[in-house]
């Protein structure tokens, strides 16, 4: 089958075809275009491919998506319960990158 799909690929890429992935962002979509040559990789790890992409792991890229694209304190309250505020201007984080950077941060109660 990788066979098969590497010549429909490659005929494709010669007729000037153009390759993209597209996927959920919070704005919507986000489109990552796919050099011809990647098109087999993407399609056999697609997770794996746009964390590499991103430059992060593929945990991170995965938790990034789960976490609703926001930063969620790292602080506890009086209680000693984890927080549930967003770190300030974390709450729509567009790249996986920051979002993990953002990881450990502190909303402005516990800033």
């Amino acid at each position: 089958m990788t066979n098969q799909l590497a010549d429909v690929v490659k005929e494709l890429a010669e007729k000037q075809v153009g390759f993209y992935a597209t996927h959920d962002h919070p704005h919507g979509q986000a489109t990552v275009p796919l050099p011809s040559q990647e098109v087999i990789r993407y399609a056999a790890d697609p997770v794996g491919y746009l964390a590499e992409h991103y430059r992060v792991s593929r945990e991170d890229y995965l938790a990034w998506h789960r976490s609703g694209y926001k930063v969620i304190c790292s602080g506890l309250t009086k209680t000693g319960k984890p927080c549930k505020g967003i770190v300030r201007g974390l709450s729509m984080v567009t790249s996986p990158a920051l979002w993990v950077q953002g990881q450990g941060g502190r909303c402005t109660t516990h800033g």
